[in-house]
């Protein structure tokens, strides 16, 4: 997976990095031994070249150990190196000078037991090597700064359908309340109808009052004449009751 993220990396770059004629040669010491090696120095983040170094030997399809400070592949098969004996690779990754002036410093030793092997040639076949490394640790910054970004879309990708889903339910509760206001001024108009009709009727009402008052006012007077009657008819008896006596 990760050497097909370094192929679109590489893709992406195009021709980059530091070529072989920046690698030094030099000297190390492994254990007791003071060795030939060879060494270049990178104006990196120190945690950036370690992880490139880590990823470049296991593309490399070496096996790993820790040893002095230094990662060591024993007896190990590099092509580039040594195409036809095994060697002892040490590769070393660490930070040098002070902090205004600091640089990152790489450090590798091919060491072979054959006698046979042109040292020379090794030694630049080794400079070859950690100068493709050179080159190779632009490719991982790409691949990782890739897969930073590529994190960081998926975060925007999940924000924005996240505000998409809170649009969405927004959408639905104002369609909610725009049904609710419908079905409100429907029973408004409902009502405002029922009014009508009640201030109708009680209008009616109203005029059958007025109507029936008018009536009871000449029922009233019908009354008080006919009381008036009664009172005429009873004096007239009592007269002539008296005048009968």
């Amino acid at each position: 997976m990760m050497k097909k993220v370094f192929a679109m990396a590489a893709l992406m770059l195009g021709a980059i990095g530091m070529q072989a004629q920046n690698v030094l040669e030099s000297v190390a010491t492994v254990g007791n031994l003071t060795v030939p090696a060879v060494t270049v120095s990178l104006d990196k983040e120190v945690k950036n070249v370690q992880g490139a170094m880590t990823q470049y030997l296991k593309d490399n399809k070496l096996k790993t150990t820790k040893e002095e400070g230094y990662t060591v592949a024993l007896n190990a098969f590099v092509e580039q190196i040594s195409a036809t004996s095994p060697i002892n690779l040490y590769t070393k990754v660490e930070e040098q000078g002070k902090k205004k002036n600091r640089v990152v410093v790489v450090t590798v030793c091919a060491i072979s037991t054959d006698l046979t092997v042109d040292q020379s040639a090794m030694r630049e076949n080794t400079k070859r090597w950690l100068g493709d490394f050179v080159s190779y640790i632009d490719r991982y910054e790409a691949a990782q700064q890739m897969a930073v970004e590529q994190g960081n879309l998926k975060k925007a990708e999940k924000a924005a359908a996240a505000a998409a889903a809170n649009v969405s339910a927004i959408d639905k509760s104002i369609a909610s309340d725009q049904e609710k206001i419908e079905s409100m001024k429907k029973k408004i108009a409902k009502y405002q109808q029922e009014i009508k009709d009640l201030e109708k009727e009680i209008a009616t009402l109203e005029a059958n009052i007025e109507k029936s008052g008018k009536k009871r006012e000449d029922a009233v007077r019908k009354v008080e004449e006919t009381n008036q009657g009664v009172e005429d008819a009873q004096g007239q008896v009592d007269r002539y009751r008296q005048m009968a006596q």
